[in-house]
């Protein structure tokens, strides 16, 4: 069985090579806005191919199931520079976040760990999604994997800034959902004990 740091590389190398020549890649890039020269030493490699949806989050380029057109690009590590996963979305449906093998908790990992970021009373700026971070030329991060996203923000050492209000409440939810009420328990005898 291939371990996964072999399996990412073998996906890279996959992306690399038949991401390049897709004809509606830089059609998409101008179409959202996309400064290729301020996000490719953030995002590492951007392309276009088309993904199968494996459910769950998840997203391979070659597995049963109906293909969609996705934007892919790398995720990086907290380094900032070692590529630890690569993410998705279909084109046409941005919120929809996929990642091939479900290490990234966010887009932008490098910055939320740096205390730099949270200098002066800053706060760690989230974007709803990751074609929005990729827009704000990689500032802050984005949620790619909730999961693991919820228990990253909650270890962040910084305030950690939503779009809006409602954008807010639910990366305050996220965070939430790391603490599983029904876990912290009463016995009955404890309860009579009070």
């Amino acid at each position: 069985m291939m371990s996964i740091d072999h399996a990412l590389l073998a996906a890279r190398e996959e992306f690399y090579e038949r991401a390049w020549a897709h004809p509606k890649y830089m059609h998409y890039v101008r179409q959202h806005g996309l400064q290729l020269a301020r996000i490719n030493g953030f995002a590492g490699a951007t392309g276009m191919l088309p993904v199968v949806d494996c459910g769950g989050g998840h997203f391979d380029f070659e597995a049963p199931g109906e293909l969609v057109e996705a934007f892919i690009c790398e995720a990086l590590g907290e380094d900032g520079e070692s590529v630890i996963d690569l993410v998705a979305w279909p084109v046409n449906r941005p919120t929809t976040v996929m990642s091939m093998f479900g290490r990234a908790p966010v887009l932008g990992l490098w910055e939320a760990v740096n205390p730099s970021t949270y200098f002066g009373g800053k706060a760690l700026q989230m974007h709803r999604t990751p074609l929005e971070w990729l827009q704000s030329g990689c500032r802050g991060a984005a949620v790619v994997v909730p999961h693991l996203a919820a228990r990253f923000l909650f270890d962040v050492e910084g305030p950690i800034a939503g779009k809006d209000e409602r954008h807010r409440r639910q990366l305050l939810d996220l965070v939430r959902s790391i603490v599983d009420d029904r876990k912290i328990i009463c016995t009955a005898e404890q309860a009579r004990a009070a």
